[in-house]
């Protein structure tokens, strides 16, 4: 079995023949986040797989790191890369990514539906967490802790923040037990926190509600949801998710003005 390093060294030496030719009206940054795409889907890397570093990545597709950086921040918009704070991205290819292009797809069509969108994650986020207080089993408790430990040390970091929030609130939903319901909410809670952040995902900024000083109101927030499933009560599970869908929807209220 090969490891991490040789892995990660193959990787590279594929990049090496992928093509610096950019697509027409491609900006650098989409440009590279297509190449890496490329590499991903030639290569049929697994979830998981970890992609070489930032600054070996721009070495070799002849670029600056800041686009390379910006380049994964695109990726992660597309749920096909994880931004792991810290360590790098990973590759996700989960299987609800079709689903959630196709959520996405609708979003940019008609983008006056966010609302209705936005009520949807909240069904199946109060139906999520109400089946998870009824049968998750301590070692889902525990993947939920794990997660929100994550969330927390994302803050400042805008495309590791996405990642670490939608595998909270996805790790919530699968211990619901159904992964009818849980691959739905994924998908669409992807897809609006994409919609939510890509403003400043393309200008690589940080918003307000995510610098490393608002911790304690971003745990403020989502504690309550992990609480309540510690201690079973439903009802605390069905205040924590809809004050959490309040306050995304002051967010997105806030991007769709940009």
């Amino acid at each position: 079995m090969r490891s991490k390093e040789e892995s990660v060294e193959e990787l590279r030496r594929s990049m090496e023949g992928i093509t610096a030719e950019a697509a027409p009206g491609a900006s650098a940054a989409e440009d590279i986040a297509a190449k890496i795409q490329q590499l991903i889907v030639e290569n049929d890397l697994e979830a998981g797989a970890r992609l070489p570093s930032e600054r070996d990545l721009a070495q070799t597709l002849q670029t600056s790191r800041p686009t390379v950086s910006q380049a994964i921040r695109i990726l992660v918009t597309k749920g096909l890369v994880e931004s792991r704070r810290g360590s790098g991205a990973y590759v996700t290819r989960r299987p609800e990514a079709g689903l959630a292009a196709s959520v996405d797809l609708m979003l940019e069509l008609n983008q006056d539906s966010v609302p209705q969108l936005a009520d949807l994650r909240l069904w199946l986020e109060t139906m999520g967490i109400t089946r998870a207080i009824e049968c998750c089993t301590d070692e889902e408790i525990e993947a939920c802790e794990a997660a929100l430990a994550t969330l927390r040390d994302a803050a400042g970091d805008t495309a590791a923040w996405m990642s670490a929030d939608t595998a909270f609130h996805a790790t919530v939903a699968r211990a619901s037990h159904n992964p009818y319901l849980a691959s739905l909410f994924e998908s669409v809670h992807a897809t609006l926190i994409n919609y939510e952040y890509r403003a400043w995902i393309q200008e690589g900024t940080t918003p307000r509600w995510l610098r490393s000083t608002e911790v304690s109101a971003m745990a403020a927030l989502h504690d309550p949801i992990l609480a309540a499933l510690r201690s079973r009560d439903e009802e605390a599970g069905r205040v924590a998710v809809l004050h959490h869908h309040y306050v995304m929807a002051q967010h997105l209220a806030q991007a769709h003005q940009l």
